[in-house]
């Protein structure tokens, strides 16, 4: 299709818009996990000056650190967070080859959605990725899934 100086550009879809913005979600999320200093941490440090002396406490130092600065992160928790972030851009593949017309787009939306749920079985991700990745990932599926192929909605 030729799109020249003076004709209608063809919109994006509904269910392709909100699937884009979940892919970017779900990249934002991961990074987020991984880099943001989300988790607190205290240090209590004993000294002891001589042998038979009791230990004394030291100062006691809180701080918030990342994922990445608490614990290594590879091979876990990176390789489930790195899936967790990029089954939204599956969806999104699956989305824009159904709407095209090309074959596999609802098996890769399909798959996505069964990707992205394997997050409910972390204690510490799901919290952040259930709710801003999984359920708009079920929103944005069930639009492209629901939405004819041959509609255009601008």
């Amino acid at each position: 299709m030729r799109i020249g100086y003076g004709e209608n550009v063809p919109g994006r879809r509904l269910a392709e818009r909100a699937a884009f913005v979940t892919a970017m979600l779900g990249v934002a999320m991961g990074l987020l996990f991984l880099f943001a200093p989300i988790q607190g941490y205290c240090m209590t440090t004993a000294t002891n000056p001589q042998p038979g002396v009791p230990a004394t406490p030291g100062p006691t130092i809180c701080g918030q650190q990342s994922l990445f600065q608490a614990q290594p992160i590879w091979p876990m928790p990176f390789l489930a967070v790195a899936l967790w972030s990029t089954a939204p851009l599956i969806g999104y593949v699956g989305v824009r080859r159904r709407f095209t017309g090309q074959s596999g787009g609802t098996t890769l939306v399909a798959l996505a959605l069964v990707l992205e749920a394997t997050v409910l079985i972390s204690f510490g991700a799901a919290p952040f990725f259930a709710p801003f990745v999984l359920l708009p990932l079920i929103i944005s599926s069930a639009l492209a899934l629901s939405s004819r192929v041959d509609q255009r909605r601008g």
